[in-house]
């Protein structure tokens, strides 16, 4: 990653209200004398079999079990080839392991509308079953749902409702059959998405969970092959990455659990700390590929634990560009900054102090979920309680604009759960960007 070019991670999601405080306010929602105080926000599913939501597979290490990890996972609608079955569909079960953050409910699954064009047509996989486990990868589970999918249903979700809802932290999925098997048809079986929904229980992460030297495989073998070295302080998280010759900072942020990091080219990823301490990652929209890091190796070469990481806030608003930054975390429909996000604000107020002259734009992100008008209500809300923190702690209040964006500028897909934790996010805007 590029040292012009820096990311901390943030969280924009739901607020109420926050004072102005004197601070200059640009774009705020305001509301008539016949509003009401409070803007109503639409309900929104969340799809709990999905990478944005912190579902992770296990042990999918070869070409069909990784590609259905994708198709199921990844939460978007397309369809998606399954590498080695042909018209006939596989001969077993594909069977797929899956982690979820916390201990989860299902009440219904549900698989996107099917396509009439002649790629795809009636030649995505039949039957789904799916099992949760509360106690371990490995025992434990017992059936939530069984369905057969039909293959002419083109305008709508196919949902069916969950047999049992028991608690569960895994699942066993299992893709059986075809839809029309037909041994003169050259097009291969194909997925599309597997969509869960129901209760989750809240999740956060521990002080250190993601402090550690993690191997990622390749580069050579033992304890300085390709790695990834991680420091945790409260929602930001520093560290360096070794893959090959090339080495490179990251700097991320943890939202529910899960870290956000957006890489030099705008391409973002999420990691989970998997119950067995692995290091479970994916890239976010551009091909949804998977890092799989073991606890292990060697201090990288730019260690956070030995040198001082570089602050990327500042070293953005030096290079004129803007800093994305995760990792700045409110109570649930609240403006209330957690604790956590302190580490987070405080690398904003040191990047100002390090440029006393430049004045910025503090910008609220939010994803698509709820309505517009509440949207912007909401980013423009938390963009107040950052501004409000910063002139707080000395930060002359003429040099900050609080602006709220909503959902008019995402930089990934609102379409899944991933992009939309992706989307979630407080920018920095330094004015000489124009």
């Amino acid at each position: 990653m590029s040292t012009d070019r820096r990311t901390v991670l943030a969280l924009v999601a739901i607020l109420t209200t926050v004072g102005s405080g004197g601070v200059h306010r640009a774009g705020a929602a305001t509301l008539g004398p016949d509003q009401p105080a409070t803007l109503e926000q639409d309900t929104v599913r969340a799809d709990l079999i999905d990478y944005g939501s912190g579902a992770f597979p296990l042990r999918a290490d070869d070409r069909l079990t990784s590609a259905a990890a994708r198709a199921v996972l990844d939460g978007i609608p397309g369809f998606l080839a399954l590498p080695g079955l042909d018209a006939e569909g596989p001969e077993e079960p594909v069977r797929l392991l899956v982690e979820l953050p916390a201990l989860t409910t299902f009440t219904s699954f549900a698989v996107p509308p099917m396509s009439s064009f002649g790629c795809c047509k009636n030649t995505h996989i039949k039957t789904v079953t799916v099992e949760g486990s509360p106690t371990s990868p490995d025992e434990g589970f017992e059936t939530l749902v069984t369905f057969d999918i039909a293959p002419e249903v083109y305008d709508a979700d196919q949902e069916f409702p969950a047999l049992a809802s028991p608690e569960v932290r895994w699942l066993r999925i299992s893709l059986a059959g075809r839809q029309v098997v037909d041994p003169d048809d050259y097009h291969g079986t194909t997925f599309t998405d597997l969509r869960g929904y129901g209760q989750q229980a809240p999740r956060e992460a521990g002080p250190d969970d993601f402090t550690g030297i993690f191997l990622t495989g390749g580069g050579g073998s033992g304890p300085n092959a390709n790695r990834i070295e991680l420091l945790q302080n409260g929602a930001l998280v520093t560290g360096c990455r070794q893959s090959g010759g090339a080495v490179g900072e990251i700097s991320g942020g943890i939202e529910n659990g899960i870290l956000k990091v957006l890489a030099g080219d705008g391409i973002p990823s999420l990691y989970l700390i998997s119950s067995e301490g692995r290091l479970l990652g994916v890239e976010v929209g551009r091909s949804y590929g998977r890092t799989i890091g073991e606890p292990g190796g060697n201090p990288t070469p730019c260690s956070p634990t030995t040198s001082e990481p570089i602050n990327g806030v500042a070293a953005a608003l030096e290079a004129c560009e803007s800093a994305v930054i995760y990792g700045v975390n409110f109570d649930v429909d609240s403006d209330r900054l957690r604790e956590d996000s302190d580490p987070a604000l405080e690398q904003i107020l040191a990047a100002l102090e390090a440029s006393p002259d430049l004045a910025v734009t503090v910008e609220g992100h939010t994803d698509s979920d709820a309505t517009d008008a509440y949207n912007l209500d909401l980013s423009q809300r938390r963009a107040d309680a950052v501004v409000a923190w910063l002139v707080e702690r000395g930060v002359e209040a003429p040099r900050l604009t609080a602006l709220g964006v909503g959902e008019a500028q995402p930089i990934s897909d609102n379409g899944t759960a991933a992009g939309k934790a992706a989307n979630r996010r407080v920018e920095i805007q330094p004015a000489c960007a124009g």
